[in-house]
């Protein structure tokens, strides 16, 4: 649960990066509200692997395949940017699900009702987003999580946590 405009996505991206390059055989999906917001944390993640030192690419992995909505790594690990769709990621064996802008997902219930079970080989799942409302998906998962009905840990990003934020800006 975060403010708007922490870099939180950024670094999850940078996460993401090293979950595929450092291990084998690893398959993350992004899902958010719009293909575009997913492919645009995918585009991260291909920037940040395009300024590593060659001699980490090497230790490593390099980019096999490279589209607009996946990479494919020569460690056999992948990453996925899947639109919302009821059939998104359903059929894969997850490693990693990163849900971005979470609570503004139409339909996440039931998303995640086909979306969960792909996690079911040990997978975890990231869900990302600023508040939108009660009696979403992202809400009830906070929730949740706070008075332990689920395996999910809340962390809570207010606006204040950003170094450049004081009473100032935020008035």
């Amino acid at each position: 649960l975060k403010s708007r405009q922490l870099g939180i996505s950024t670094l999850s991206a940078g996460y993401i990066t090293w979950f595929v390059l450092f291990r084998e055989s690893k398959f993350v999906a992004i899902v958010a509200n719009k293909r575009d917001v997913a492919a645009n944390v995918l585009k991260k993640i291909k920037t940040i692997i395009k300024r590593l030192p060659d001699w980490m690419i090497k230790a490593t992995a390099s980019v096999e395949t490279d589209n607009a909505y996946a990479i494919s790594l020569t460690n056999e690990s992948w990453v996925k940017a899947c639109s919302t769709t009821g059939d998104a990621a359903r059929s894969e064996g997850l490693s990693l699900l990163v849900i971005d802008e979470a609570a503004h997902v139409e339909g996440l219930d039931e998303l995640w009702t086909g979306l969960y079970p792909t996690l079911s080989t040990g997978g975890r799942c990231i869900a990302l987003s600023t508040p939108n409302g009660v009696g979403n998906w992202f809400h009830k998962t906070c929730t949740d999580s706070e008075t332990g009905l689920n395996n999910f840990n809340l962390t809570t990003l207010p606006w204040d946590v950003h170094p450049e934020r004081d009473e100032a800006w935020y008035k």
